[in-house]
């Protein structure tokens, strides 16, 4: 159910961001085994909006491949980094310039990929992953 429903959302969503697409996107776009979806100004809060690329893994062996790709070891939890605009899978530390905030989910086979260009888009995603985590708790 969960899969049907990201699956409407993306087409949903996919058409608004085609004008813009990434080098990111373009590059897992013709993929026969992983769903991508690009959203161009997506809100972390009232004033801060980033692009975000996600990719879906269709299948395990898909995900397996991913997983490789993005040196992801574990099957448990959330692994998350920041990595090269180029070269997503490369780790680097902030540097004030732009990048991307990597946050991969192996339950969900899904790996998203934030573009931060300044220490602002950067806070905000760090308030909203936090207020999300908070949600998720309360909820339980």
């Amino acid at each position: 159910m969960k899969k049907y429903l990201l699956i409407l959302v993306l087409a949903i969503l996919l058409p608004l961001s085609v004008c813009g697409q990434s080098e990111l996107y373009r590059r897992y776009a013709s993929r026969a085994d992983v769903t991508v979806a690009q959203v161009s100004g997506f809100q972390l809060n009232d004033s801060v909006r980033v692009d975000v690329v996600m990719l879906t893994a269709d299948s395990k062996s898909a995900w397996t491949q991913l997983a490789m790709e993005f040196d992801i070891r574990s099957d448990e939890g959330v692994s998350s980094w920041l990595g090269s605009i180029d070269r997503p899978a490369k780790r680097t530390r902030w540097s004030g310039r732009p990048l991307l905030r990597v946050i991969a989910s192996p339950k969900r086979r899904t790996i998203a990929f934030y573009r931060l260009e300044n220490e602002t888009q950067y806070d905000a995603l760090l308030e909203y992953q936090t207020n999300n985590m908070k949600n998720k708790k309360q909820e339980k």
